[in-house]
């Protein structure tokens, strides 16, 4: 299948590990040109190394701490003055940390949000003139599955992912009139090295082995694992490709069947 993102430009941000690596290096198979962000340079720099082995036909590498308006507006500028237009932007930077609720302070509350809500909507926000100049583009937001699946010591992450999810939709019916469209991925569990530090922590605090944990994590899900970085990438690289050409507004979960609610 064509998927026809040979030459596009595509702006990742979170792309230095995880599921922002995977889909860089998922983008650069298919042929894009990359702009690839995160806080971390040397990271990146190591992200960048392998989305070229992948077949990239040129990758930017943007140190940002996308928390931040001017840093986001600064990334943006540098990609299109660097490739001179921006067809696909992935939202996925940000990781919102958990806990108790009558625990977690404010600033923790203020600081998760400016990276993962304030910094996707912001992205979009300076993103979406160049999309609409050129006469249409892709946006994807990586949006956990949180969103559905409230839980206590999570509400922080469960709030910001479900308003991601509105803004989704709300952003889709903007930008369908200037052939913008915009889509979202709410992976579950990702074998990630995020996840296996979680469940390292987890297993020292029960005074249990980590693979127990792995195992016993992994056993709720009826595929009998977790998902890979490559599982969501492979979604993102054909939701932003020509060939999801009618699908917008819409939130696909990436979960191995493990949610049991009937919501796509």
């Amino acid at each position: 299948m064509n998927l026809e993102l040979r030459g596009k430009v595509a702006l990742v941000t979170g792309a230095s590990r995880g599921i922002g690596r995977a889909i860089a290096i998922g983008l650069a198979g298919e042929g894009a040109r990359l702009a690839l962000t995160a806080r971390t340079a040397a990271d990146l720099d190591t992200a960048a190394s392998a989305a070229k082995s992948a077949g990239a036909q040129d990758v930017a590498v943007l140190a940002a701490d996308l928390s931040r308006l001017d840093e986001v507006e600064r990334v943006v500028n540098a990609t299109v003055d660097r490739f001179g237009r921006i067809d696909v932007l992935v939202n996925n930077a940000g990781a919102i940390r958990g806990g108790d609720f009558l625990k977690i302070p404010d600033q923790q509350w203020i600081d998760d949000w400016s990276l993962k809500l304030l910094g996707y909507i912001r992205m979009a926000r300076a993103v979406f003139p160049v999309m609409q100049r050129q006469g249409g583009g892709r946006i994807c937001n990586v949006v956990g599955a949180a969103a559905r699946n409230p839980t206590p010591t999570y509400l922080t992450g469960g709030a910001a992912n479900a308003a991601l999810v509105n803004f989704t939709k709300g952003l889709a019916d903007l930008g369908a009139r200037s052939g913008i469209l915009v889509t979202a991925v709410s992976p579950a569990a990702t074998r990630t090295s995020r996840w296996d530090a979680l469940m390292a922590q987890q297993a020292a605090a029960s005074g249990r082995s980590a693979d127990e944990m792995i195992a016993e994590a992994e056993r709720a899900y009826p595929l009998g694992r977790i998902g890979r970085p490559e599982d969501v990438a492979d979604l993102v690289c054909f939701l932003v490709s020509a060939r999801a050409s009618f699908l917008t507004g819409t939130c696909i979960t990436v979960d191995g069947g493990s949610s049991r609610g009937v919501y796509p």
